[in-house]
């Protein structure tokens, strides 16, 4: 009995695997816009992305704000930027992500706070609807320099956000790829 359910498992397997790859009808990613919370997106904020070639590759910019939690803390706009390598896939995408970003605010007497920025790296992952409806979340490691001596500057990153993805027109506005 065993056998014969492995059996028909194993059988069924490559039209299981196959149906991963039946939605390639989706055009190509262009763009996409998410609000959302995460050092990538400033804080509290949203981001913009461009895909490059094949769209496994994309650019990145955030702009947020940053609330005042205590009183004497920094406050404002804040902003990220990187650069995004994905995995393949139509909806369901894993990336890797490079990028600069606020780390750490430090407080200080009279007004003297400051922001920090750093590189960081994070790993995610993206759900890109057939509609274009977009999550993502992630989470990583950044490096703040200049920290003051009561931190040690490593601190953790993440990220989650909704929004929306734009795909190109027609596969005749893919530029050919070099």
């Amino acid at each position: 009995m065993r056998w014969a359910i492995l059996l028909v498992i194993l059988h069924s397997l490559p039209v299981l695997l196959s149906a991963q790859e039946s939605s390639r009808a989706l055009l190509p990613r262009s763009v996409t816009v998410t609000a959302g919370v995460g050092n990538a997106m400033g804080w509290f904020g949203a981001q913009g992305e461009h895909y490059l070639g094949d769209e496994r590759v994309s650019l990145f910019v955030g702009l947020g704000y940053t609330p005042r939690f205590d009183q004497n803390d920094a406050r404002g706009l804040t902003f990220a930027g990187g650069l995004r390598g994905f995995t393949g896939g139509d909806k369901h995408r894993a990336f890797l992500e490079g990028s600069v970003s606020q780390l750490f605010v430090e407080s200080g007497p009279l007004g003297s706070s400051r922001r920090l920025y750093g590189p960081g790296i994070q790993a995610g992952y993206q759900f890109v609807a057939p509609g274009g409806f977009t999550i993502m979340a992630s989470l990583g490691l950044g490096y703040a320099p200049g920290v003051s001596r009561r931190v040690d500057g490593w601190a953790g990153l993440l990220g989650l956000a909704a929004g929306y993805t734009w795909r190109r027109m027609s596969q005749g506005d893919l530029r050919p790829m070099r």
